[in-house]
């Protein structure tokens, strides 16, 4: 078989796989800009909304005056000039992230605050932890290394209730603090797993020439050791906001007053609540909800790639 053919049935294969994953995504983004009626005659239909404004925007610009529909929320339909019918059918299709905006914005903010208190405690103890651990050499060094990484061999669902018991009697529950702490200590393993690796890595020169010049450890560290490790760093980042973003059981068990739900435990709490029954609402919600992770997987591929490449994961 040509090698070029063979190449190109490989990539139309995995196209092909890529689309079915994003099949999921466009059917919620779909129904994200429909109301419940025309989720119940038509389930896989376009929105009409969006149809609506295309057809008004078209004949704005073909400056047609013919009357276009404008479908209302309650199932009914009426016509109204080109200008008026578009200004109405791009409120109608976005009439659903209005509501479900204003519904899932403390969650968003909770998430956004456990997220980034997480994220920046982990590079902060993890990179202290596993730049002592490379470039100092005490006894019992290995031992407290072999100790630290062994409990990645425990399940998260062993530590569950024992963590909730020391979150409980410390006066944490229904608190910001009832989530970071528990994340900031559970990520700290893995981060000093891979950092020490990519520490070890780094030359011995380096820090000769560091301390030649009078650098101690903290200048050492500042000024060696962060600069070069960006890219494990991002790892580190990545990892610790998608895992703390997506975590639901933990707040969910945590916050039984709901005022800090995150975004993952709060999703839940609306589909089981009245708004249940506006499937176009809930559909705008996970469409929401997944943008800051859309974000992350746009401006953070490179570095992740570029973190492992580099030897994040190297032993």
């Amino acid at each position: 078989m040509n090698k070029h053919l063979q190449t190109g049935l490989i990539h139309a294969v995995l196209i092909m796989f890529a689309l079915l994953t994003l099949v999921p995504f466009a059917f919620a983004l779909n129904n994200s800009f429909r109301s419940n009626t025309e989720i119940y005659h038509s389930f896989f239909g376009m929105p009409e909304s969006v149809t609506n404004a295309i057809v008004a925007a078209r004949r704005v610009i073909q400056s047609d005056n013919t009357p276009v529909d404008i479908a209302e929320t309650d199932g009914t339909v009426r016509s109204a000039p080109p200008r008026e019918a578009l200004r109405e059918n791009i409120s109608l299709a976005l009439l659903n992230y209005q509501r479900s905006w204003a519904l899932i914005r403390p969650y968003m903010i909770n998430s956004f605050v456990v997220c980034a208190a997480t994220a920046l405690g982990v590079l902060l103890i993890s990179s202290v932890a596993a730049y002592t651990l490379s470039r100092n050499r005490f006894p019992g060094n290995r031992v407290v290394y072999y100790f630290i990484i062994s409990a990645m061999m425990f399940p998260g669902v062993l530590t569950f209730v024992p963590t909730y018991m020391v979150v409980r009697e410390l006066g944490l529950l229904n608190t910001y603090w009832a989530m970071i702490l528990p994340y900031m200590a559970g990520g700290q393993v893995f981060a000093i797993f891979v950092m020490k690796g990519f520490f070890d890595g780094l030359p011995e020169e380096l820090f000769e020439s560091a301390r030649i010049d009078g650098a101690g450890h903290l200048q050492s560290y500042l000024h060696i050791v962060l600069p070069l490790s960006k890219p494990v760093l991002s790892v580190v980042l990545i990892m610790n906001v998608i895992g703390s973003w997506n975590n639901f059981m933990w707040p969910f068990v945590t916050q039984s007053d709901g005022q800090y739900h995150v975004i993952a435990s709060g999703l839940f709490v609306l589909a089981t609540s009245a708004f249940a029954s506006s499937f176009s609402t809930l559909f705008a919600a996970y469409m929401l909800s997944s943008i800051p992770l859309l974000v992350v997987f746009i401006y953070a591929t490179r570095p992740f790639i570029r973190g492992i490449t580099s030897g994040a994961f190297k032993a």
